[in-house]
């Protein structure tokens, strides 16, 4: 504590986050494996560096460790989550997000995610992995894009199924934008063997090689309306896409979501 002008006692003045004093708390702080903390020299042999690079970290000396001895420090230090990237953050660094599992059909996220599509209606929700399969969606979606579920994969079923044709009011340009976002898609997807699958059963339907073979490449949707017919009435009605990237370590997935207006 100290005393400002007139002797009334004030506190001491906060101060940023620094490495230096990150690595020092989090060493000396107990843990299940290390429950009365680490030394620095404790640190040093279970991270392999040098005792005196320990120090200098954490004297402020060392500002940019680089991303081997930041993720031995992480597991070290027993940091979770939020605290590895905080500690790459310190270090000027960026960490390599953790590879989620993708979304599966009965497991608990995908529970999770059934009730959140359920929450949603009456506007159409589906929940896509990173393959552009359809893991689950409630009934409105399943209602508005009759047999996409049962088919499993959003590009197969605009190609194959004809009645993608009779709900999608404009096939033509939605048939485009989705062949371009997949080859979009292909250019760094891990699974190529489930692309290269795809692409030989789309491949033996004309319209599917006619835009392939025009090489258009999408990022996106250019707008984030579209039309389609309700298969019961034939009314066409206005929905409006948003879509969401799961923010959870558990599962990878994206959230489709079509806005429709009252009354349909």
């Amino acid at each position: 504590m100290s005393d400002n002008e007139i002797g009334v006692p004030t506190a001491e003045l906060l101060r940023a986050p620094t490495l230096a004093e990150f690595i020092r708390e989090r060493r000396t702080r107990g843990t299940s494996r290390h429950p009365a903390g680490l030394t620095r020299k404790q640190l040093a042999e279970a991270t392999h560096a040098s005792l005196g690079y320990v120090a200098k970290i954490e004297q402020g000396d060392a500002l940019n460790p680089g991303p081997a001895i930041l993720d031995s420090l992480a597991t070290v230090l027993c940091l979770d989550s939020a605290e590895r990237v905080h500690l790459y953050h310190l270090a000027q660094q960026r960490p390599t997000p953790p590879t989620p599992e993708p979304l599966r059909p009965g497991s608990a996220a995908a529970a999770t995610v059934r009730t959140t599509l359920d929450a949603l209606l009456p506007h159409l929700a589906a929940a896509l992995d990173d393959g552009w399969h359809v893991v689950d969606c409630n009934s409105a979606f399943d209602e508005a894009f009759p047999g996409l579920r049962r088919s499993g994969h959003v590009l197969r079923w605009i190609f194959t199924d004809p009645r993608a044709r009779m709900v999608i009011e404009d096939w033509e340009r939605e048939a485009r934008l989705m062949a371009g976002r997949f080859r979009a898609y292909a250019a760094h997807a891990m699974d190529r063997e489930d692309i290269d699958l795809l692409l030989r059963e789309l491949g033996e339907y004309a319209d599917f090689r006619r835009l392939w073979e025009d090489a258009h490449v999408s990022i996106g949707r250019p707008d984030s309306a579209f039309q389609l017919r309700n298969p019961k009435t034939a009314t066409v009605f206005d929905v409006v896409v948003q879509r969401y990237r799961s923010t959870t370590p558990e599962s990878a997935h994206q959230l489709f979501i079509g806005l429709v207006g009252r009354g349909v």
